[in-house]
This record gives structure tokens, C-alpha cells and sequence, in this order.
């Protein structure tokens, strides 16, 4: 009898036996990955996880089609953050159309061009050429996402139009749901800082944002990026996402012996590096999700929303537990705005350099 297909990957993760208790920890098993226990499951113990795993939707053919399609290439322009939601659409339909049977190929993407002309024409005060001051940056990944549930956006080719059915954020620091959603099946939008040296990142790196002489992040003086989130995986303790860019194929490139690109545009970034919390477009038909981020018409950002997309889960604990007082989240949100730019433009990378480094969001609510 031939053996069974299914959606099964050699990189579902294995039993673990816990060194403090001896108890055997099983994986937990999700659409595409089999995940780690994070945590001894014997409720005496609950030792951490720190062994080895990975998984990356990037790296799953089904029906002989990729499950994420193909990477895009957003040029010169600077519309990371509109390629980066319509990619994460794509997946998701793609995902979908796979489950049901159907092919992959004839998902059709949403125009990553008109949903960026869709928040520019909502919020023209928002200049490229005159933000260093203001985080668009952040509105720019909220209001988007928000466009995305509201008004939804027209498909290239059909003419058909998707509207998001939900929207809401994951702490960056919470790994364990992060790759819970990845091995279902679901990408995030993330941010971070890409330096000068960006575009040389090899085949199996780990990308590390640069860093000021002082050893803190001078995200100030960095240009933001937008990217998907389409794995996660863990060397000795240490974790780290798989991400895909908006750079083309030809961004860190796999390669046979004979120099030819066998994949390419997908990336290794650690968890430490992502700037804003991620954020999680719901899958059809669900419903009642947590964290969901509120309606908004105007620019500035509310503080539940701001909350929602930028403290860490210790940070949001301890916010709830103070019951928002608003000294407390004036302070916050004072320390917390990192301005970044979601460009790609190294002129606008030089200009930023010797701008206030920033300061740590823990610093703000101790």
C-alpha cells in the first residue's frame, strides 16, 4: 500500500523528555506543523522548552503548488506595508483554496498599489517627505490593516473584492501563539529595522538590526520595513522567525551547486528585532478573536489600539492592572513612538542618522 499524503511536513517537531522530571512532552499537532510542547506539561514542573525546532510555510508544496505563490517585488517604491498585506491575503486565500480542494494558482491577489493609494487618500497629510517627526510608520501599519476590514479592496484581475473579516494583534513576545497561528496556516505582518547591509543576507542566516554604539537599538535613526511572517523555529533556546520579503527572488537566495536560485526571497529574523506587535488579518468564517483592534476614522491613534499594537504582554499586564490610568499611558505612549519610516530608501536612511536613539518600552511603565 503506498504511503499516505497529507499535510504532514519532515519538520514537525518530536517528543521532548523533560531533563528536571523526566516526563515525556508530546508535540501538538496543527494543520501544517506538529509544534514542541513550550513547557513540561506535569503541572509540577512546567520547565521551558529550550531545544531545537523549525517550520516554514515557504518551504510547503501542496498539489505540487507553493503555499505562499510567489514572492513579489515592490521596486524602489516604497509600499512595504501595502505588499506585505496583500501578500499575507494571498496566503490565507491560498491556504483556503488548498483545504477545499482547488488550486492554489487561481487565488487572485489584491492590488497592494490601490490599497496604498487608499490610505493615502484617507490620510493625505501623511508625507513622505515630512514624517521623520511623527510615527507614521505605526499609523501606517494600523490604518492599512483597518482599510483591509472597512472598505476591503477590489482584486487585481476578477474584480472581485476581499474584505478582511477581522483584524487583530499578537504581543511580539509571545512566540508560543505566534507559531501556533504560523503552523495553522496563518502569516502576520510584522516590522522591523533592515540596516545598510540588508540585502546580503545569506541562505540561513539569522538577521540582526542594527544597533548604536551605546548597544541599545537606535531605532530612531533606522528606516522601519514590513514584512510576512511565515515561520518560526528555535536553535538551543533561542528563537527566530522565518519571514517573506517584498524584495524578489533574488533576496537571500537558496542556491545549487550549479550557482542557480532554487528559492529565494525568504528570510531568518530574530524575535528581539521586531519593533510593533504583529498583526493578524482573521482566516474566513472565524469569528470572536481576541485582541481585536478598534474602528478608527481619524489619524491619531486611540490608546486601546496603540496598546494593542505596540506593549509587550508583560507591558499590556501591567497597563490593565493600572487600569489605564492616563499619567502612566502618556508616558508610554511618549517613550514608546519610534518614527519609523516604511521605506526603502538609503538616502532617507542617511538623512535619519544622529537622531535620539530610543529608549526601551519597559523603562516606560516601571
Amino acid at each position: 500500500m503506498a504511503k499516505r499524503r497529507g499535510l504532514r511536513s519532515c519538520n514537525d517537531a518530536k517528543a521532548w523528555k523533560c531533563r528536571a522530571c523526566g516526563t515525556i512532552n508530546r508535540p501538538t499537532k496543527h494543520l501544517f506543523f506538529k509544534l514542541p510542547a513550550f513547557h513540561c506539561t506535569n503541572s509540577d514542573c512546567g520547565k521551558k522548552f529550550c531545544g531545537s525546532f523549525k517550520f516554514c510555510l515557504g518551504e510547503i508544496n501542496a498539489q505540487e503548488k507553493k503555499v505562499v505563490g510567489e514572492v513579489h517585488d515592490q521596486g524602489e517604491q516604497p509600499l512595504c506595508v501595502a505588499f506585505a498585506y496583500s501578500k499575507a491575503v494571498e496566503i490565507m486565500e491560498r491556504v483556503f483554496s488548498i483545504l477545499e480542494g482547488k488550486d492554489p494558482d487561481l487565488v487572485q491577489c489584491i492590488d497592494p498599489f490601490e490599497l496604498h493609494k487608499k490610505f493615502e487618500d484617507k490620510f493625505p497629510e501623511v508625507l513622505s517627505i515630512n514624517c521623520l517627526t511623527r510615527d507614521y510608520g505605526l499609523h501606517r501599519v494600523l490604518h492599512t490593516a483597518l482599510i483591509l476590514r472597512s472598505e476591503g479592496i477590489t482584486k487585481e484581475k476578477s474584480g472581485n473584492r476581499y474584505v478582511a473579516r477581522d483584524v487583530s494583534t499578537i504581543p511580539r513576545d509571545d512566540f508560543e501563539t505566534i507559531c501556533q497561528n504560523l503552523a495553522e496556516g496563518i502569516p502576520m505582518v510584522a516590522t522591523y529595522i533592515p540596516g545598510k547591509r540588508r540585502s546580503l543576507l545569506r541562505y540561513c542566516q539569522i538577521y540582526k538590526s542594527p544597533r548604536s554604539k551605546s548597544g541599545e537599538k537606535q531605532l530612531h535613526a533606522q528606516i522601519g520595513h514590513a514584512v510576512v511572517l511565515i515561520g518560526a523555529g528555535m536553535k538551543r533556546g533561542r528563537v527566530f522567525f522565518y519571514f517573506l520579503n517584498s524584495w524578489g527572488e533574488k533576496f537571500c537566495p537558496r542556491k545549487n551547486n550549479q550557482g542557480e536560485i532554487v528559492t529565494g526571497g525568504i528570510g531568518k529574523l530574530r524575535e528581539d528585532d521586531l519593533t510593533k506587535n504583529v498583526v493578524r488579518l482573521s482566516p474566513p468564517g472565524e469569528t470572536g478573536v481576541t485582541r481585536r483592534l478598534d474602528d478608527q476614522f481619524e489619524l491619531e491613534i486611540s490608546d486601546p489600539n496603540y496598546l494593542l499594537m505596540m506593549a509587550t504582554r508583560n507591558q499590556y499586564s501591567e497597563m490593565m492592572m493600572m487600569k489605564l490610568r492616563q499619567k502612566n499611558l502618556q508616558e508610554f505612549r511618549k517613550d514608546g513612538l519610534d518614527d519609523h519610516l516604511f521605506r526603502d530608501d538609503e538616502a532617507l536612511f542617511d538623512l535619519c542618522v544622529g537622531i535620539q536613539g530610543h529608549k526601551e518600552l519597559e523603562q516606560a511603565v516601571s
